[in-house]
């Protein structure tokens, strides 16, 4: 077994991986960005292995001998891409190489191919997940390092408050755009997206993958020892108060500048609309799928903070929990934002499923984040919280059932129909059973061609209900006996419709 290097070789490993990785990143990004694989593959393979050799060589690694058979094999497969142009053939020489790299990382200084069984095979596959703690463990010989010297400490913590900011500014800026289009008209006239949004995302992607090369190259050189005598502190060290600060404060300032568009044009009336030559039915029509996800994406990113943050004994620092205060108070109103913009969706085109879902799912995260709130300031266990979210999702899924969803959406758009005088029968009768007695009071209807079409579906239906697969006991169903014995109660005056 591999003795564990002393702290400064450690640390020298490090420096030598994140190096190298940042020049993978940097070539990835040459040799394929926007390009189709051809004589690039090969050679970005052969630097990789180079990067893999020149690590060994600087720490002294002997590098187990079946590398180099496994090596040859890389080579071939990788330079068949440059070689074969069929699209299937290349992506499975692709998909070789890919595999012989996981295997070369896998059996470097450890067991052989030839003892693999078919779990060892099918383990490859997975392997990159264990390139993550990999990367954690490597962050923190940083965090390590930057003890001795506080200036550098803190400069260190600042560079991966930024470098973490950055990709999750990124996806909540597309959310948003994708939600708000007159916020996406902002930011649009703010950067030239020609230039400076493939700028911004060519970067995070060469970030991606030097950190995806740091974990493996970590992974591949790790000394067992030190990686499990450092394993605690890569859990509860990895953020620190100025880090997990600055990602706050960024996403809470993109937040704000999003809310301040949302009551200037969503709550502010169609006048400051009109300015901008949209209606108000134009602006408000999307967005609130967009905003849920915004909304999960931060209840995610805070219990992840949490989870990495170094805790004042069991306690939380100040600072995080007035930043996480004013952030779930915003994703409040950005999921106020989401409810409206549904509600006149629902009252320009009527309910469906997943609209009144999704009105319900606003309800139950808002819940969530109160929850959230309760924990921070009283230190709660991070089990109690996630109890009382477990009993949150059950009252959730209670009330849906005494809601009864195909019901409830059935009358309000029958309901609907006196408003807007349009009335999608074909949605309602692919609903359940469970809007039979709402579609019998939509025979009330004044419209005579509407209510022969709803008296057609409902005969249809009845004759379904006399489907064999119905009556067999292991299908007895409440909600369809009770519409089995309406539907025949009414089937007389169904047949009078439909003549």
């Amino acid at each position: 077994m591999d003795k564990p290097y002393p702290q400064s070789n450690i640390l020298v490993r490090s420096k030598i991986i994140t190096g190298i990785s940042l020049v993978l990143g940097l070539s990835f990004d040459y040799f394929f960005y926007d390009k189709l694989p051809g004589i690039s593959f090969p050679f970005y393979v052969i630097l990789v292995m180079a990067g893999f050799f020149i690590i060994a060589k600087l720490l002294n690694k002997p590098i187990n001998r079946e590398v180099f058979w496994l090596l040859a094999a890389l080579i071939f497969f990788s330079t068949m891409v440059f070689v074969r142009s069929s699209f299937f053939l290349t992506f499975l020489n692709v998909i070789a190489s890919l595999l012989l790299l996981l295997i070369i990382a896998e059996v470097s200084f450890g067991k052989k191919v030839k003892n693999f069984f078919i779990v060892d095979y099918i383990k490859i596959f997975f392997l990159p997940f264990k390139f993550f703690h990999s990367l954690l463990y490597l962050l923190s010989q940083f965090y390590l390092q930057q003890g001795v010297n506080k200036e550098r400490k803190v400069i260190f913590q600042i560079v991966k408050g930024v470098l973490m900011a950055l990709p999750v500014l990124f996806v909540f800026l597309l959310l948003f755009s994708s939600a708000d289009i007159i916020f996406q008209k902002y930011i649009s006239d703010l950067i030239n997206l020609d230039n400076k949004l493939e700028f911004i995302f060519r970067s995070i992607f060469i970030l991606l993958v030097t950190l995806v090369f740091m974990g493996a190259y970590t992974y591949i050189f790790r000394e067992r020892k030190d990686q499990v005598a450092t394993q605690r502190n890569c859990e509860v060290q990895i953020v620190g108060y100025i880090e997990s600060s600055i990602l706050l404060v960024s996403v809470n300032i993109l937040f704000a500048i999003f809310i301040f568009f949302q009551f200037t044009y969503l709550f502010g009336g169609e006048s400051n609309l009109s300015a901008k030559g949209i209606t108000y039915a134009e602006y408000a029509h999307r967005g609130f799928f967009e905003l849920i996800v915004v909304a999960i994406i931060s209840l995610l990113l805070l219990l992840s903070i949490e989870k990495f943050l170094i805790k004042q004994k069991t306690e939380h620092g100040l600072e995080f929990k007035i930043l996480s205060t004013i952030l779930v108070i915003q994703v409040i109103i950005i999921m106020v934002s989401s409810y409206t913009r549904l509600s006149l969706y629902e009252n320009a085109y009527g309910f469906t499923t997943l609209r009144l879902y999704s009105h319900a799912l606003n309800i139950l995260l808002a819940a969530i984040f109160c929850l959230y709130l309760y924990k921070i300031y009283q230190n709660q266990q991070d089990n109690t919280f996630y109890f009382y979210v477990f009993i949150s999702i059950i009252l959730f899924l209670a009330f849906m059932n005494f809601l009864n969803p195909d019901l409830f959406i059935t009358q309000r758009n029958i309901d609907h129909y006196n408003t807007i005088g349009e009335l999608d029968i074909d949605y309602l009768n692919s609903l359940s059973e469970d809007s039979i007695p709402a579609m019998i009071k939509g025979l009330a209807v004044t419209n005579d061609e509407l209510r022969k079409n709803i008296a057609l579906q409902l005969y249809r239906r009845a004759q379904n209900i006399d489907f064999p697969a119905f009556n067999q006991w292991q299908s007895f169903n409440i909600s369809r006996m009770r519409a089995d014995k309406i539907l025949h109660l009414k089937m007389l005056e169904l047949e009078l419709y439909n003549k």
